[in-house]
């Protein structure tokens, strides 16, 4: 899939999860990018991966966009209904 970057915007606040070992996990989104490719458009979200970055979408057991304090508020009800 050939794309091509037309904008990036910052993403202070967002987590891309992703499904591991039956959890989740989340890293921090680097930017958004407006990306053009087979004529659409679409807004991605980049993480960095070994000193790249990288399309989050992309990384294996990616799941969601979420926002960072969304996401611990998921995190501490999934650990209190362990308990």
């Amino acid at each position: 899939m050939s794309n091509q970057i037309l904008q990036i915007m910052p993403a202070t606040g967002w987590v891309a999860v992703f499904d591991v070992d039956g959890g989740e996990s989340a890293e921090p989104v680097v930017c958004f990018a407006l990306v053009e490719g087979n004529g659409t458009r679409s807004v991605r979200p980049m993480c960095a991966e070994d000193n790249k970055i990288v399309f989050a979408d992309e990384i294996e057991g990616f799941s969601r966009v979420d926002t960072e304090d969304a996401f611990e508020e998921d995190e501490e009800e999934d650990e209190e209904d362990e308990e």
